[in-house]
Order: structure tokens, then sequence, then C-alpha cells
């Protein structure tokens, strides 16, 4: 599906007012861009939806992005312009996404993710971090057991598997993504490889919500402190490796 920029105002604005019907929120104006500077296309285009520093907002549901990898940002904009996700306007955040993603191009979308993995990480805090309800230990179990191979011990990610960082992303958001993918609302496209994955897990090892909630609130455990420094956060994020603590006790 192709659009021509002088389309992307009004298809942004319908898009918008669907959104707006389906949600409620405060839905932001996006407008279009001639820009190739990925900080411009991001202050122009995106932030809007996910905040001037990638962390997203909850009235909107639209996730913190902030840090993400190029390979990983890169791979969602492939899927939303082909029809991997996006592709069902009851989904509204999502479909919205899918237009933007057909109307920006190539050399834009390449320079705006690059921008997108040189945001800061902004680690969820408050009503972006909290669950209720939730047991810490059986969300650590399920996540040693069936998340840790791909996404790895800290939640960092793996480009190998195609597995993104899920530190720095919202307790709800996360929540919200793994329910589509137990639903088959999202990864039961053809060809989406990595997401077919995420359905067999959800659909095989995730048993009800009460499981998930309680891997989602382990995952927030692993973020590190939202006030430290990025160099901080960095040394936290390597040093909670279990087994490297495991290593140096047996020094």
């Amino acid at each position: 599906m192709q659009i021509n920029r002088s389309q992307l105002a009004f298809v942004l604005l319908s898009i918008s007012g669907a959104v707006l019907h389906a949600a409620d929120p405060a839905v932001p104006v996006v407008m279009p861009t001639k820009a190739t500077d990925g900080k411009t296309i991001f202050q122009t285009v995106c932030a809007q939806c996910h905040g001037n520093n990638g962390e997203g907002k909850l009235e909107l549901k639209s996730p913190a992005i902030a840090g993400m990898p190029t390979w990983y940002v890169s791979t969602q904009f492939s899927n939303f312009r082909e029809g991997r996700r996006g592709h069902d306007a009851a989904d509204p955040q999502p479909f919205m996404m899918a237009m933007i993603a057909k109307v920006l191009q190539p050399e834009q979308i390449k320079a705006v993710v690059q921008h997108v993995e040189k945001l800061p990480l902004v680690v969820p805090t408050g009503d972006n971090r909290e669950l209720a309800g939730t047991n810490l230990a059986e969300g650590m179990r399920l996540f040693q057991e069936r998340c840790m191979e791909c996404h790895r011990y800290n939640a960092s990610g793996e480009m190998a598997f195609g597995s993104p960082p899920l530190i720095g992303r919202q307790a709800w958001y996360l929540e919200e993504q793994l329910k589509k993918y137990k639903s088959g609302k999202r990864g039961a496209i053809k060809n989406d490889v990595n997401g077919a994955k995420m359905v067999q897990m959800t659909t095989l090892f995730i048993e009800d919500d009460q499981m998930l909630r309680d891997v989602v609130a382990y995952i927030m455990t692993l973020n590190p402190e939202a006030t430290a420094s990025p160099e901080e956060q960095k040394k936290q994020i390597i040093e909670g490796n279990p087994f490297e603590a495991a290593k140096t006790a047996q020094r």
C-alpha cells in the first residue's frame, strides 16, 4: 500500500479520530515531514505518541521505545509496512502505526530508528510499573524456564533470536502484548517468524492471566534504578547477571 505525502495529514487525522472513538484519549495530530535526520523525524512524527524522550504514553497506550535496538525497530517497521502488524482497524494504536510506517520513506525509517536506539533507557515507574496481586517467585520461575533463553537472563534481548529488550517497557504494555500473542491478535500472520514463536510460547506455557501478570511483574524487577545515570544503569544491568554472581562467589 503506497500513500502520497500529500495524503498523510488526512489519513492520520482520520485514524486519530478512530483512536479517539475507541479509547477516548487526547489523540495528538501527527503531521507529515520531508526531514531526513532522525531527530527531526522523531520529534515531528513519533514524539506525539511515544513522548519526547521515547518514554511512551499511558493515555495513548503507546509503548516506551527509547533505547530499542535498530535491528528490532527496523523489523517492526517492516512488519507494519507489510501487513504483519497493524492490519486490524479495531486495534487502533498498531493500525495507526502501520499507516505511518507506510508513509515514511526507507531512508527516513533508517534515520529515525538510529535515533531511537540512541535515546537513553526510560525505566518504568508508578502506573507504568505496578501490577497488583502478583507472585514474583512464580514469575521468576516462568521467566527462567521459558523467557530467559531468548530474552537473556536480564531481559536485555538477543538479536540472534530476534528477541527485543523487555526492560524499559511498561508493565501494562508487556501484559497487553502477551495477551495479544496468546489470543492470536499478534504474531499469527504468515511470515511473522518471531511472532509465531511468541504465539506458541504464550499458548503452551502461559495458562492464565495470573501467570501472565506474574512474569511481567518479575520482568519489572530486572530494570535498573530509575534515578541512576545512563552509565550506572548499564552497569547495573550487566552486574545483575546471576550467573556472573555465582562465578564470583566460587573464586
